[in-house]
Formats: structure tokens, sequence, C-alpha cells
């Protein structure tokens, strides 16, 4: 009897996750991307495929930093980039990842920072690495996108 009603709890457990994917609760389901939060900055990494970007568009207003990474000469989406953001007056790091996908929201706190991007970690190539300051302020919500000069990428 105990083994059924194990079994009744696990089905039952099973049918409100699926409801919960199917009419998009967000309390009940995870969302699209990886969550990658570390040392206590909130961050969501992905956007492979339409889909998944959509999802994620529609995070935007919870993080102070939306990152793009996208191909120089076609456009393409790029994922497999290290980033690393500093602080620009300690110069200590504050965060460091690897995007899984072309997106990456992160929810920094009020300072500036410098943005390390280097597509391909092991990479020496100039074009392949992108430095830049950005001043996240109260109620902040902005996008940077970083275009890399990388060879035979499809649209």
């Amino acid at each position: 009897m105990k083994h059924a009603q194990s079994n009744k709890n696990y089905l039952l457990s099973c049918l409100l996750f699926c409801s919960a994917c199917l009419l998009g609760l967000p309390s009940l389901a995870s969302a699209a991307g990886v969550n990658c939060s570390a040392s206590g900055i909130n961050c969501l990494s992905g956007g492979i495929g339409t889909p998944e970007r959509e999802e994620l568009r529609q995070q935007t207003g919870q993080y102070s930093l939306w990152i793009s990474t996208v191909a120089k000469k076609t456009g393409a989406y790029l994922s497999d980039t290290k980033i690393t953001v500093r602080d620009s007056k300690s110069r200590q790091t504050v965060f460091t990842t690897s995007m899984d996908g072309p997106w990456l929201f992160l929810g920094l706190p009020v300072a500036q920072y410098e943005i390390e991007a280097i597509f391909h970690e092991k990479t020496r190539n100039s074009d392949l690495q992108f430095k830049k300051i950005v001043n996240i302020k109260k109620g902040d919500h902005q996008q940077m996108i970083i275009y890399f000069d990388v060879p035979n990428t499809a649209e």
C-alpha cells in the first residue's frame, strides 16, 4: 500500500511539473537558459535557438546588463565566449563564466565595471578579445553587443 501511495505522489508531482511547463508558470518550471549565478551576482546564459531566445527576452527586465556575442561579418550568434567582469576601481574580478549560448544576462549591482570577453578561451588573436567599461546605475537594463571578427561562421 505504501508503494502505491509513493507512485501516486510521484505521478502527481510529474503531472504538476508538466502542467507548469505547458502553462509557463515560472515558479514551478525552470526558464530557458542556464542559471550561472555566482558570487552573489544573478546570471542567466543561453539563447541557442529562436524559442529559447524568445523565452529569455521576456526576462531582460530582471537583469542590469544583457550581453550578446555576434560574428562581425555575418551577424551569426556566437557561444563559447569567456566573460570576466571586474570592478573598475579595485580591479578585482567579481564574476567570470563561459557563455552557454550567445546571450548572457547579469544582475550587477550599481558600480562601474570592466567587461572582458574572449571568444574561444585559448585564443591569442586580438580580434577575438574585447574589453569595455560599463557604468551600471540604479534601475539600469543595458544591452552590450560584442562583435568578434571570426572566420567561417554561417548566418
